[in-house]
């Protein structure tokens, strides 16, 4: 049996379990890996350069600008893992089908960082959805979903949970090749939430009504852009891991301390 010749788009993290289950597969050969440069140096957990992993596996690999016209070789199937790149007609007629991983139970958290607000919003089942993928952002009908539960992890630790999950989709995404049936359509009516904001890690201090809210902020945005709350005009950032000072804090009539220091 031929294998499916694959284009793999991703970037660090999601885009290196994309590309090294495709690897290990009988069933495809990976074409080329296109990738972006990462705007900054932090990295959600830590991981292999997924340029050194493509280069290993005598791969190539082409970065896409942040912005502006981008283009691609063609290939049989195109898969898509973390790459925050819109795609237009002309990318998508390269391929017979193109597919994206969202980390997220779908047509839920449609957007760009769909983890900072999960975990925000205090949600115990997430998941992963294989959809179609059209010229919206996470609009294409879904084909395959998995659910898993998280056990009050943080970005960082969901993110990298996920990723791992994510080779499970990957494999039923290959064995169903090109025969694929929608599970759903895309009811996308006030599923967006928008890229995360440093303003967005802000939590002003008389915002705070239970403790679990706290909580979940803090998970939600460390260890990037970093929890913040405001007090006054002055800054708290809540850091666990390097912390200098601490803050006193009362929540339903509980007094304890925060970790941290001041902005």
């Amino acid at each position: 049996m031929d294998k499916i010749k694959v284009a793999c788009f991703g970037m660090q993290g999601f885009g290196n379990n994309l590309l090294e289950a495709l690897l290990r597969t009988e069933k495809a050969e990976v074409t080329a890996l296109y990738t972006r440069r990462s705007p900054h140096k932090f990295s959600y957990y830590e991981c292999e350069p997924i340029e050194s992993l493509a280069e290993r596996a005598g791969v190539p690999f082409f970065y896409v600008p942040d912005k502006g016209d981008w283009s691609c070789e063609a290939a049989e199937l195109a898969i898509v893992s973390s790459f925050h790149r819109i795609f237009k007609k002309k990318q998508l007629e390269r391929f017979r089908c193109t597919i994206n991983i969202h980390p997220a139970l779908l047509p839920s958290y449609r957007g760009a960082t769909p983890t900072n607000w999960i975990i925000k919003n205090g949600e115990q089942i997430t998941g992963l959805s294989a959809h179609l993928v059209d010229e919206g952002i996470d609009t294409g009908n879904i084909l395959f979903q998995e659910k898993l539960l998280n056990p009050y992890l943080d970005d960082n630790d969901l993110r990298k949970s996920l990723a791992f999950f994510s080779e499970k989709l990957i494999a039923d995404i290959l064995a169903a090749y090109p025969d694929y049936s929608p599970i759903s359509g895309a009811d996308v009516a006030d599923s967006f939430f928008p890229p995360r904001t440093d303003k967005d890690a802000l939590l002003k201090i008389e915002d705070i009504k239970t403790i679990e809210q706290l909580i979940f902020h803090i998970k939600a945005f460390t260890n990037f852009p970093m929890p913040k709350l405001q007090i006054g005009e002055k800054v708290f950032v809540i850091d666990y891991e390097n912390p200098k000072e601490t803050l006193e804090l009362t929540v339903n009539d509980q007094k304890f301390s925060v970790l941290g220091y001041w902005q």
